[in-house]
C-alpha cells in the first residue's frame, strides 16, 4: 500500500476512534489499540510495517515536547526529588530486576537481552500516561509527578536501551566503566544538546519578530520545528535526543518569546492541540495494527506459555513500582529529604495511584522494533520476536489493567484534591483586574464625553464584577456567577440571530463569500470571547 493512501487511511480510523469511543466507557487510548486491532485484518492492512527510526523521528519529538512544554517549572522543582528516584532509581532497578526474572524463567534469553527488554519496558510513557489521566481529577501533586517521571524517564530508559543493546550485541564484551561512560555522556550530551538549540531557535525567532517577521503561522512552524531540531542534532552527535527534545520543551515552555502577539499565542495554542490529538492517536492506532503481526511471529510458543510470561512480567512490574514508590516515599519522611508535608506521613492512597498510574506506550513500542536483528558477530538477535512480543504485550496490559480501571479507583480511594492551584488562580484572577481598574479609572477624570465615560465605568464594573465573584463567600458568588451566567446567555443569543440573518443574506445572493467569511469570522470571535465560563473570570 502507498505512504499516502496508508496515511490517509491511518487518520480515517483515527478520527472513527475518537467519535465511535464517545459510546463507550473506554479510555480513547485503549479504544483506539482496539481499532487497530481489528483494522489488521482487512485487506492491505495486514502486512503494515513500522521503521523504527521513522517511528522515534516522527511521532516521539513533537509529542514529548507538547508535554514537556506545559509542565509547570516550579511545580516540577517541587516534586524533582521523587521523580529523579523514579526517574533514575526505579529505572536502574527495573532494568536489572526484570532481567534477571526474565532470564530465570527463560533461561534461553540471555541474561543481556533480558536487560535489553528490561530497559524497553521500563519508562512510564509520556503519550500514554497524559493520554489516559487526562481529564481525571488526580490531585495536583500527583499529576505532576506522574507527568514529569514519564518525560523523563523515556530519556533515560531509552539511554539504558542502547546501552543494554550494546552489550548484547557485543555479547558481552563490555564493562561496567564503559556503561557509566556512555550514560554520563548520552545524557549530560542530551541536556546539553536541548538548551543550545532551545536558546538559538528563541533568539532567531525574537530577531525575525524584530525584524517584522511576526506572522503566527511562520512563528507557529518554527515552533514545531524545534523539537526535530533538537532531535536530529543530538542523533548526529550521538547523544540522546529524547532527553534533548524534553530539555527543550521545559525550557521553552518558560521562556517568552518576546514580540510574540496574542494571534501567534493562540495559533500555537491550537495546532500544538490538533498535532497532539492526531499523533496521539495514530500511535495507538498503529500499535493495534502490529499486535497481530507480533502474535504470528512468536506463533512456534505455547500460547499458554506466552499468555504466562506476559502476565508475570506485568505482575513483576507493578510489584517493583509499588515496591520502590512506597519505600522511597517513607524512606525520604523518616530522614526528611526534600519532605515538604510536614509532620504529615504519606498519603497511601495519593502513593497507591503513582504507582499505578504506570501506563506504556509509544516509546516502548518504537524502542522494541528498533532491537537490530543481526549481533555484532553477524548472528540473529536471540528471542528477537520473544523481546517484541512482551514488550507489545506490556503495553496492552498497562493500557487495560491500569489506565482502564483508572478513574474507578480514583473515585473509590477519594483523593483529596490540592486546591492549592485553585486558590492561586482566584488571587492572581483578583490581581489582574485590579491592576485593569487601576490602568483605567484615572481616566474618567480626564474624559468629559458621555458616551467614552458611560463606557469606562461598564468596563470598571465589569472588573469589580470579577473581583466580587472570587471574594465574595460562596452563596453570593454563586449568585454573581448565574447574572454573569444569564448576560452570557443573551449575548450568544444576539450572536446567532445575526448569524442568521447573515446566512439568510447570503441565500438571497444579497452578500457574496468574502463578505460572509468576514463577518462570521468577527462573529465566531465574540462568540468564544462570551462563551467562556463565567467561573473563570
Amino acid at each position: 500500500m502507498q505512504v499516502i493512501e496508508l496515511t490517509l487511511i491511518l487518520l480515517l480510523l483515527t478520527a472513527l476512534g475518537g467519535v465511535l469511543v464517545r459510546w463507550t466507557k473506554i479510555g480513547l487510548p485503549i479504544f483506539l489499540v482496539l481499532v487497530g486491532a481489528l483494522a489488521s485484518m482487512l485487506p492491505g492492512l495486514q502486512a503494515v510495517s513500522i521503521d523504527p527510526e521513522l517511528f522515534l523521528l516522527l511521532f516521539i519529538p513533537p509529542l514529548l515536547f507538547a508535554d514537556a512544554r506545559i509542565l509547570p517549572r516550579r511545580d516540577l522543582l517541587h516534586v524533582l526529588r521523587p521523580v529523579l528516584l523514579l526517574a533514575l532509581g526505579l529505572v536502574a532497578l527495573t532494568v536489572v530486576a526484570v532481567g534477571w526474572f526474565l532470564h530465570w524463567l527463560v533461561p534461553a534469553m540471555p541474561l543481556a537481552v533480558a536487560f535489553v527488554l528490561g530497559a524497553i519496558v521500563t519508562p512510564t510513557d509520556a503519550v500514554a500516561t497524559v493520554a489516559t489521566t487526562e481529564g481525571l481529577p488526580l490531585p495536583q501533586r500527583v499529576s505532576h509527578i506522574v507527568n514529569a517521571e514519564s518525560l523523563l524517564n523515556d530519556a533515560t530508559g531509552l539511554v539504558a536501551f542502547k546501552l543494554a543493546v550494546a552489550a548484547a550485541a557485543a555479547a558481552g564484551h563490555v564493562t561496567g566503566l564503559d556503561v557509566g561512560i556512555n550514560f554520563v555522556v548520552l545524557s549530560g550530551g542530551g541536556v546539553l544538546v536541548g538548551v543550545a538549540v532551545q536558546w538559538l531557535a528563541r533568539k532567531l525567532r525574537e530577531r525575525l519578530i524584530g525584524a517584522g517577521a511576526n506572522d503566527p503561522v511562520l512563528q507557529t512552524l518554527l515552533a514545531v520545528l524545534m523539537p526535530y531540531a533538537a532531535y536530529l542534532v543530538a542523533e548526529a552527535l550521538h547523544v540522546s535526543g529524547v532527553l534533548a527534545v524534553v530539555i527543550a520543551g521545559l525550557w521553552g515552555g518558560s521562556a517568552e518569546i518576546k514580540g510574540l502577539s496574542a494571534d501567534g499565542r493562540r495559533h500555537a495554542r491550537e495546532v500544538w492541540r490538533m498535532l497532539a490529538y492526531i499523533l496521539n492517536g495514530l500511535v495507538f492506532v498503529l500499535l493495534g495494527l502490529q499486535l497481530r503481526h507480533m502474535a504470528a511471529a512468536v506463533g512456534h510458543y505455547d500460547p499458554w506459555w506466552l499468555l504466562f510470561l506476559a502476565l508475570a512480567l506485568w505482575a513483576f512490574l507493578m510489584v517493583l513500582r509499588l515496591s520502590w514508590v512506597w519505600a522511597s516515599a517513607y524512606i525520604r519522611y523518616r530522614v526528611q529529604w526534600g519532605w515538604s508535608d510536614g509532620e504529615v506521613g504519606p498519603d497511601p492512597r495519593r502513593l497507591f495511584i503513582i504507582g499505578w498510574a504506570a501506563v506504556r506506550g509509544s516509546v516502548t513500542l518504537a524502542t522494541a522494533l528498533s532491537v537490530p536483528l543481526l549481533t555484532s558477530t553477524g548472528e540473529p538477535f536471540p528471542e528477537r520476536d520473544l523481546v517484541i512480543f512482551l514488550a507489545a504485550a506490556t503495553i496492552v496490559l498497562t493500557l487495560l489493567l491500569n489506565g482502564l480501571p483508572l478513574p474507578w479507583l480514583l473515585r473509590k480511594l477519594d483523593t483529596p484534591v490540592d486546591e492549592k492551584g485553585e486558590l492561586e488562580e482566584n488571587a492572581a484572577r483578583v490581581a489582574v483586574a485590579q491592576a485593569g481598574i487601576a490602568a483605567v479609572e484615572p481616566l474618567l477624570a480626564s474624559i468629559t464625553e458621555p458616551s467614552q465615560r458611560a463606557f469606562v465605568q461598564q468596563l470598571i464594573h465589569r472588573y469589580e464584577s470579577k473581583i466580587a465573584l472570587r471574594e465574595s463567600p460562596p452563596g453570593e458568588a454563586a449568585a454573581q456567577a448565574e447574572r454573569i451566567a444569564a448576560a452570557r446567555r443573551l449575548r450568544l443569543l444576539a450572536i446567532e440571530a445575526e448569524r442568521e440573518c447573515m446566512h439568510h443574506l447570503h441565500a438571497q445572493n444579497i452578500i457574496n463569500d468574502e463578505t460572509v467569511r468576514v463577518i462570521e469570522q468577527e462573529l465566531d470571535e465574540r462568540e468564544i470571547v462570551s462563551s467562556l465560563d463565567p467561573s473563570r473570570g
